[in-house]
């Protein structure tokens, strides 16, 4: 009977966890962008339905004009909104996952980052540049 070999806990495995984090990461920022995607498009169909209702009792092409005018400016103004909240979302996510990667690529402290102290040499007076004289090209 083979005897089964126990260890004592997970085995250090940097790579796999770099993984595992990206993965994680990846996974949220799915859901995010899913759920925010979801509303935007279901207010989008909303509005859409608002304007085909508001042009079936349009009787002359001014006010069709006119309503299709105001369905464009809501438009604008909605993909504009929600291109300012997948930004403001993908910062957000971004920079909290990026303080949180941190372990697996090492952490910095003052002692490991350190500049080097400049050591400053005595300053003598500047040189003078030497002038090189060039040929002067005649206009054709």
């Amino acid at each position: 009977m083979p005897q089964s070999v126990q260890s004592e806990g997970p085995l250090a495995n940097p790579i796999l966890d770099l993984v595992v984090a990206g993965c994680e990461v990846q996974l949220k920022a799915w859901q995010a962008y899913r759920v925010e995607g979801t509303a935007f498009v279901a207010k989008r169909l909303s509005a859409n339905l608002e304007c085909l209702r508001a042009l079936g009792h349009c009787c002359d092409v001014q006010s069709a004009v006119e309503c299709q005018r105001a369905w464009l400016r809501d438009c604008q103004r909605d993909y504009a909104e929600e291109w300012a909240r997948i930004v403001a979302t993908t910062f957000a996510l971004g920079f909290g996952n990026i303080a949180g990667m941190g372990w697996p690529l090492g952490l910095r402290t003052a002692e490991t980052c350190a500049e080097p102290e400049l050591q400053s040499e005595p300053q003598s007076e500047p040189q003078p540049v030497p002038q090189r004289h060039l040929p002067l090209q005649s206009a054709a």
